[in-house]
């Protein structure tokens, strides 16, 4: 395993371009792994301040958040595609004026959203939504809302720096910036706890260290390009119109996919009580641990499938596409059913006995264990059909989906509790999301044969992760 880790550096460090991939590659996966550490460190101390209700609203809320991500209608991934277009032809008006037209979009979104949600999270009677029994939770419910709100949509424009930074080229300073972040909230956390404060407080504590990390990258990215002041801004409509049908197909999935997996906490909290939520989220925290390596050599394959299909190169998007699967098998999902068979123990080390009754049964587990790797195997083939740009069925595939998980999910959460979620989660994935993207894909394969004589060996920027 370590000649293999040795060896994949080696390949990412190895051209100029791959320099630059390489830099992020590594830079994504520590900052994912200081997140994934911030965030389990942050259940202890929480929970220890808080307890199961209470931090159940707060991880209900985060899936609330997480929920209406979309507002952005795809505008971020059009302008970060676009953005690097103009930068690679030395068009930094163009460049400014997508940049610009992006941010004052974003901006007025966010300013509408807090407009809506902010008096709303102080009017509306919580107990009911989130079914809430402490009168201290209940209490403190309506200002944690708003707070988490106020955090939401300072950070809705302020998200353009993450583009602007893959734009530039230089994806490793988000990633340093994240990582910043998530210490710096986890820090204040523990201050807060220590110093025993309310829900929203610590809800303020958790949040406000993001929104400072992106605003500082964005001014440390815009110094240098001199787009600090007013001075050139220039906003267009046209532009906005052709960002917005640029992000529209991968937008309607993002939707889709946010509003299904944000649903389940949501579902458990509305049908058994906020308390409930805790030992799904403390499951599924502990098997995200898995998903920082798949995602660490999954992201850069987008790229390099798009590059492949540009050239022709058929036989290569092929066999990536096997040892994508080799390696998620390998590095992800049998070290995550080790982990699923070490659960309880681990589970109950980690947030020891302030939670000892809310830790998750058997059957949640496995159940949880089964959802995740179907979806880090559903990626292998998702990222490839999204880097050809064959997405248009997916979307269909996405929609049907949804249609189905949503009412199992509610049905079976009466039955079931949470294993009923999670179940209905796998019963609609199956033959939509994980058997279309598979049959898309052997479609994709039968249009495109491999060219006689075709090798690798000309694969331009240098080798990808998973070449050997």
């Amino acid at each position: 395993m370590k000649a293999l880790l040795l060896s994949l550096i080696q390949r990412l460090l190895s051209s100029g371009r791959g320099k630059s991939f390489g830099l992020f590659f590594l830079t994504s996966l520590a900052s994912r792994g200081v997140g994934i550490v911030c965030q389990l460190l942050q259940v202890p101390i929480a929970l220890s301040v808080l307890g199961p209700e209470a931090f159940g609203l707060w991880m209900t809320l985060n899936s609330v958040i997480y929920l209406i991500n979309f507002a952005d209608l795809g505008v971020g991934i059009g302008v970060q595609n676009r953005i690097a277009e103009a930068f690679s032809l030395e068009d930094r008006r163009e460049a400014r004026v997508l940049f610009n037209s992006a941010f004052a979009f974003l901006s007025g979104v966010a300013l509408l959203l807090a407009l809506g949600l902010i008096p709303l999270s102080l009017a509306l009677d919580p107990t009911p939504i989130f079914g809430l029994g402490d009168r201290g939770v209940i209490s403190q419910a309506p200002l944690a809302m708003a707070v988490m709100a106020i955090s939401f949509c300072a950070n809705f424009p302020l998200g353009l720096a993450q583009r602007l930074a893959y734009g530039l080229q230089k994806g490793w300073m988000h990633n340093a910036s994240q990582a910043l972040g998530n210490v710096a909230g986890l820090a204040a956390l523990f201050v807060a706890a220590r110093m025993n404060a309310s829900l929203g407080v610590i809800v303020l504590a958790a949040t406000i260290p993001t929104v400072l990390a992106n605003a500082a990258l964005l001014a440390t990215l815009l110094r240098p390009l001199g787009w600090l002041t007013f001075r050139g801004f220039a906003c267009q409509l046209g532009v906005l119109k052709e960002l917005l049908g640029l992000g529209a197909l991968f937008s309607v999935q993002q939707v889709l996919s946010t509003v299904v997996y944000s649903l389940p906490a949501i579902i458990i909290s509305s049908s058994l009580g906020a308390a409930a939520v805790t030992p799904f989220n403390l499951c599924q925290r502990l098997f995200n641990l898995f998903a920082v390596v798949q995602n660490a050599f999954m992201l850069p394959l987008w790229p390099a499938y798009s590059e492949a299909k540009a050239r022709g190169e058929f036989g290569w998007i092929r066999r990536t596409l096997l040892r994508s699967i080799l390696a998620c098998g390998g590095l992800t999902i049998l070290p995550m059913i080790l982990g699923a068979a070490f659960a309880p123990w681990i589970l109950k080390v980690w947030v020891g006995d302030v939670a000892a009754g809310t830790l998750p049964s058997p059957l949640l587990i496995w159940l949880l264990c089964g959802w995740n790797a179907l979806l880090f195997l559903q990626q292998t083939f998702g990222f490839l059909l999204a880097g050809v740009s064959e997405v248009r069925r997916l979307t269909l595939y996405s929609v049907a989906n949804a249609l189905v998980a949503v009412p199992l999910m509610i049905w079976w959460s009466g039955s079931m509790a949470q294993a009923g979620v999670v179940l209905g989660l796998i019963v609609a994935f199956l033959p939509f999301n994980m058997l279309g993207s598979v049959l898309e894909t052997a479609r994709y394969f039968r249009a495109h044969p491999v060219r006689r004589g075709e090798t690798t060996a000309s694969k331009p920027g240098g080798a990808t992760p998973l070449e050997t």
